[in-house]
């Protein structure tokens, strides 16, 4: 136990509004104004607290969104700028303690047991220094949450959201639970949710009520361990380390417009092909399974899949099961919006069972020309090359949603033109 904070040092920062805020911090000028993003998908990704005080959500199309709000500005997804603020945002954190789990690409977790002899300041005062550190050098608001475990101090954060923090110590801790509904609780789903509200059960506090052999009999082990964490036992350990194994993994891709020509719908689906299998590579994972939907313009699909021959993370073993895949999918006339790969049945690269007969000098050269492709990657950005399959999408008539992100146009100080984001410039305290 911390001798300045006792146990209430569970902290959670949550980015307010992350994707659309990092727009605005990009681009001044769209401060205070309605932002959205996912132009790109013709689907909002994001939107700005301006945007959702207009009744603007994710996954709202376009013109309804623009029909609820005649101002709104509809950017381009950047992925690339969302990754990098995420990347400043815990090495900020991290100024405060060194136990710092990256939980999403907006919001960490961290335990500041030890640290208040270091900071030597109130908990009010490392929140406040927090929320100011990523105001004045990304531009950004946070909500921060200081508490006993990781479910209360999630709670927290979401009390004063916008940037707000709210610090609750033991003593406080029944007056937070009752003024929070049980399907707000980090760790109840929909369907827990419905079950406790059928039995009278409204708030966290009135599940903290419960006793432990029903929580146990309803909810199970997961539930058992949300029901002690509200009681102030710590359950949830922070995950320090990256997440290294991986069930399944999946890319896709919506473009508009819609099209019937097998060849440009196909090329999209290599396209995902190929970067769902250089994530394979990165995470140095094979897959032993790949799968292909096509989503039609009416949202639509079909979709299918098939096992491989042996576990593979190479392009040029997987694109004929995705050609197969795809010639029994596709329908001619069909109008398509869409394509998704999934790889299945993954396991880490060191636990493939080496085969007499399959490690030729032909999936050799595979390994190679993947290795050299990736590191071109690397040095000059994705798509630096591609495989003549992806081909196919020169054909795509130019769509307003094709438009790059405003960044792309004017390279950030420290940027070079080769690649738009220096990974390594993530050690800058303030690039923008």
């Amino acid at each position: 136990m911390d001798g300045r904070y006792q146990d209430c040092t569970l902290l959670h920062v949550d980015a307010d509004g992350f994707f659309a805020s990092v727009e605005q911090a990009l681009t001044p000028a769209l401060r205070g104004k309605p932002v959205v993003t996912g132009a790109e998908r013709g689907i909002i990704a994001a939107a700005s607290y301006e945007a959702k005080a207009c009744g603007i959500g994710r996954g709202l199309q376009l013109h309804e969104a623009r029909r609820l709000c005649p101002g709104l500005v509809v950017v381009p997804s950047d992925y690339e700028a969302y990754s990098l603020y995420s990347q400043r945002l815990f090495a900020i954190l991290r100024r405060y303690t060194p136990l710092v789990e990256e939980y999403s690409i907006d919001e960490a977790f961290g335990d500041l047991s030890g640290c208040g002899r270091v900071l030597n300041e109130p908990l009010e005062s490392v929140a406040a220094a927090i929320r100011q550190a990523v105001a004045s050098e990304m531009g950004l608001t946070v909500s921060v949450g200081i508490s006993l475990t990781k479910t209360i101090a999630k709670i927290c954060s979401k009390f004063r959201k916008p940037n707000g923090q709210t610090i609750v110590q033991r003593a406080h801790l029944p007056v937070l639970l009752r003024r929070t509904p049980i399907a707000k609780v980090w760790g109840i789903g929909p369907a827990s949710a419905a079950k406790l509200q059928a039995r009278g059960i409204a708030t966290a506090y009135d599940f903290t009520r419960m006793e432990e052999a029903e929580v146990l009999r309803l909810l199970h082990k997961p539930g058992h361990a949300t029901w002690r964490e509200l009681h102030g036992y710590r359950m949830l350990p922070l995950e320090l380390t990256a997440k290294s194994c991986y069930q399944s993994m999946m890319k896709g891709h919506t473009f508009a417009p819609p099209s019937a020509d097998a060849r440009l719908v196909f090329a999209e689906a290599a396209h995902n092909m190929g970067a769902a299998l250089a994530k394979l590579r990165r995470h140095r994972h094979l897959a032993r399974e790949i799968g292909l939907c096509l989503r039609r313009q009416d949202y639509t699909h079909q979709a299918a899949s098939a096992a491989l021959p042996h576990p593979t993370c190479h392009d040029c073993e997987a694109v004929p099961m995705v050609r197969a895949l795809f010639e029994a999918l596709f329908q001619p006339g069909e109008l398509y919006r869409s394509t998704m790969v999934w790889l299945g049945g993954l396991l880490p690269e060191a636990q493939r069972q080496l085969d007499l007969f399959a490690d030729t000098p032909l999936r050799h050269s595979y390994e190679r020309l993947d290795a050299a492709v990736d590191r071109l990657h690397q040095r000059y950005g994705q798509n630096a090359v591609t495989p003549a399959a992806t081909l196919g999408n020169r054909l795509k008539a130019y769509h307003p949603r094709d438009a790059a992100p405003e960044r792309h146009h004017a390279l950030l100080p420290g940027e070079s033109a080769q690649r738009r984001l220096a990974i390594p410039r993530l050690t800058l305290s303030n690039p923008v």
